[in-house]
């Protein structure tokens, strides 16, 4: 009976420390990479689901150049800031939708080309902060003179050619708690619960039922026997009134 009590425990714990882990925070959402035209524009998206208690309090947008990540979108308290010149006039990035601070970049060229990063921080209902980030690889397809102008003759008929392709994989999760005097990083690899620990719950489920059936088992034939025992004892009868 202790076992079952135990493994039930063990269980609920490792599943509610999981599912806090797990669910408890922001996640950004954020395509490995993503494609755009040359001298066209390029949606890139970054989004996430806002939780109660979480305000947004600052947005930057990254991008690689050399060794070091530059910072070329800035949002805070004040308002929205481009910190590049080369950037000024075709930057913009959402804020119409809340969780959805995608980048928009108008007339490509060829050395946008780049992996840039999302990167969000929220403060957290015990006053602390937590900042996540995700990088994404621009990559800018550069049409035939034939093609481009045929799209400035008759837009409409080149809409799909020309339109920008993404694909939405899994990526790598960096997590950075901050609070007033300590911050910490750590990595997760996506919400969704590890295997290992959905097979352990469901081993330690498995193993409470049959605890269980066990105990009730050796209870009944317990009884049982005694049952029989007794009705085989020698001069055993019912008293006579």
């Amino acid at each position: 009976m202790a076992l079952a009590v135990m493994g039930i425990l063990l269980g609920l714990l490792l599943l509610g420390h999981l599912t806090v882990d797990t669910y408890g925070r922001p996640i950004l959402e954020v395509p490995e990479s993503i494609t755009g035209p040359w001298k066209g524009d390029v949606n890139i998206p970054c989004t996430y689901g806002p939780l109660q208690g979480y305000t947004q309090v600052l947005v930057k947008w990254l991008v690689q150049r050399g060794s070091d990540p530059v910072t070329i979108f800035l949002r805070d308290s004040s308002g929205d800031h481009i910190q590049q010149a080369k950037y000024q006039g075709r930057l913009h990035v959402n804020q119409k939708v809340p969780g959805d601070v995608s980048l928009q970049l108008s007339t490509l060229e060829m050395d946008d080309q780049s992996h840039y990063t999302c990167e969000v921080t929220w403060q957290t209902p015990d006053g602390n902060q937590v900042v996540r980030d995700k990088i994404t690889e621009l990559r800018v397809q550069k049409h035939s003179s034939k093609l481009l102008k045929t799209k400035t003759e008759a837009p409409t008929t080149m809409r799909h050619p020309l339109k920008a392709t993404s694909t939405v994989k899994q990526s790598w999760d960096w997590t950075t708690d901050v609070d007033g005097y300590l911050g910490a990083t750590s990595a997760g690899p996506g919400k969704s619960l590890p295997i290992f620990a959905i097979i352990l719950i469901i081993s330690l489920c498995c193993m409470v039922v049959f605890t269980m059936a066990y105990i009730m088992l050796c209870r009944k034939t317990s009884q049982q026997e005694h049952v029989y025992e007794a009705a085989r004892i020698p001069g055993w009868q019912d008293p006579v009134n």
